[in-house]
C-alpha cells in the first residue's frame, strides 16, 4: 500500500489518521492530497503546539481551507487531554470513562455522518499511531459502527488498523504470550490485553495534562 492512494469508490467505511510531528505545513499538505483527503478534524485538546506553532488551529486551518481541504476542530469532544479531573480517577485518564461521556458520543456521530460527505483525516501530534488516543481511544469507537482505519505514517505510507493492531500485540506480547501458552492464542483477548498494557504506557496522567487553573485539590 505504500504510496497508493485508495480510490472513492473502495473507501467504504474508512476514515483516515494523521500525527504532524516532523512535518512541516507542505509536508503535511502533501501526505494529506496524496490519499484524496478532502477534511481534516483536529483531535488535539488544545488549539495551540507549544513546539510545532505552524500547526496552530487559528493558521493552520485556514491554509487547509485555502489548499481544498475542509478545517474542523474537535478537540473539545475527542481530545485526549480532556480537563475533568474525574476523567483521571487513579491520576491517569481513563479512557473508558472519556468514551461513556455523551460528548464524546457526540463527536464520534460526527464523523460518521461527515465521513459520508468528505475523505475525512483525524489529526493529532504523534507520529506514531500506537502513542496516540486516536488509535487507542477513537478508533475501537469507530470499529464498533463498522468503520476501518488507515493510519498515515509517513512517505505515503500507509498503515492499516489491523497493521497498528498486530505491532501492539508485538510489542505487548510479553506476558500475553504465556497466558495461552497451553493452547491456541485467541486473538481477541491478545488484543484487549495488548491494547490495556498499551493504554498504561500513553494515556495521559492529570498533572502532565490539566492545566493548573482547572486542577482539584487532589491532582
Amino acid at each position: 500500500m505504500n504510496g497508493q492512494i485508495i480510490s472513492s469508490s473502495s473507501t467504504g467505511n474508512i476514515i483516515w489518521t494523521v500525527g504532524y510531528a516532523g512535518h512541516d505545513r507542505d509536508s503535511l499538505l502533501a501526505l494529506l492530497k496524496g490519499q484524496g483527503i478532502t477534511a481534516v478534524a483536529d483531535i488535539r485538546t488544545f488549539r495551540g503546539s507549544n513546539y510545532w506553532k505552524a500547526f496552530d488551529a487559528d493558521t493552520f486551518g485556514p491554509f487547509l481551507r485555502e489548499n481544498g481541504i475542509a478545517y474542523v476542530f474537535m478537540g473539545d469532544v475527542l481530545g485526549g487531554k480532556p480537563q475533568d479531573p474525574s476523567l483521571y480517577p487513579d491520576g491517569r485518564l481513563s479512557y473508558d470513562l472519556m468514551a461513556a461521556r455523551p460528548e464524546f458520543k457526540a463527536g464520534i456521530d460526527r464523523l460518521i455522518s461527515g465521513a459520508g460527505k468528505y475523505r475525512i483525516c483525524l489529526m493529532c501530534a504523534e507520529k506514531d499511531p500506537l502513542d496516540c488516543h486516536r488509535t487507542l481511544l477513537i478508533a475501537p469507537a469507530l470499529k464498533r459502527a463498522g468503520f476501518d482505519l488507515r493510519h498515515l505514517v509517513s512517505d505515503g505510507r500507509v498503515e492499516t488498523q489491523a497493521e497498528t493492531e498486530k505491532r501492539m500485540i508485538a510489542i505487548n506480547s510479553g506476558d500475553t504470550a504465556d497466558l495461552f501458552a497451553a493452547s491456541a492464542p485467541d486473538p481477541d483477548a491478545e488484543l484487549v490485553l495488548a491494547f490495556q498494557k498499551q493504554i498504561v504506557k500513553a494515556a495521559p496522567l492529570a498533572d502532565d495534562a490539566i492545566k493548573s487553573g482547572k486542577r482539584k485539590n487532589n491532582f
